[in-house]
């Protein structure tokens, strides 16, 4: 019952990320880093952005097994199947937000704001279980064990970094301009760290009691 528990708690999370994906691309003000390659391809092709997402995380499955070799863990091959919920979860939250169609540029923000939230608290509450981490995360995870003389924090913002240029490149050579790399693209780099904090804190003072207790 434990295992179900910390099952369906890791799957919150995980939707809440999905959803402020699918958010932040309702929004058309540049998505967070990590989804910003799988939503321009799916702008420039009839392929969702769930299904793009899936397979860049799968792709990220593999190469943690090349980074980390014999320290893969066989156990992480669950992120196999959490990626394809993860994908399913992406196309299902946009469709879900299919109403969302901001008209002014505040209400672009707005969103953008609600997305960030959404980023922060799912990833707060998938780490939760401690059971296992999205591949995006398990990448950086991965490169930061081997080349432990690097800040784990330098490494993220190398990978959101080169992800981002990579969203550059394509938008400009499938849609000959930009799209879905935009000032909330920065925006959502620079504050889902700082929001995640915020609601540690939160957390961290809403249990005191309770040990106190």
């Amino acid at each position: 019952m434990r295992h179900i528990n910390r099952s369906l708690v890791f799957l919150v999370g995980v939707f809440l990320i999905a959803m402020g994906i699918a958010i932040s691309v309702r929004a058309d003000l540049g998505t967070a880093p990590i989804a910003s390659l799988p939503t321009v391809l799916s702008f420039a092709t009839p392929v969702s952005v769930g299904t793009y997402v899936m397979t860049l995380n799968l792709l990220f499955v593999g190469l943690q097994a090349l980074v980390l070799r014999r320290r893969f863990k066989l156990f992480q091959l669950i992120q196999i199947p959490v990626t394809v919920a993860f994908g399913l979860l992406v196309d299902l939250c946009m469709h879900l937000t299919s109403w969302l169609n901001p008209s002014s540029y505040l209400e672009q923000w707005a969103w953008i704001t609600v997305s960030v939230v959404s980023l922060a608290l799912g990833v707060f509450i998938e780490v939760q279980p401690r059971l296992t981490y999205l591949p995006g995360d398990g990448i950086v995870f991965a490169i930061y064990t081997v080349l432990q003389n690097i800040p784990y924090g330098t490494v993220k913002i190398v990978v959101d970094t080169i992800m981002v240029t990579l969203a550059v490149i394509a938008s400009w050579v499938l849609l000959d301009g930009l799209y879905g790399v935009r000032e909330g693209t920065l925006f959502s780099a620079l504050t889902v760290g700082l929001v995640i904090r915020v609601i540690s804190r939160i957390a961290e003072q809403v249990r005191k009691p309770r040990t106190e207790n």
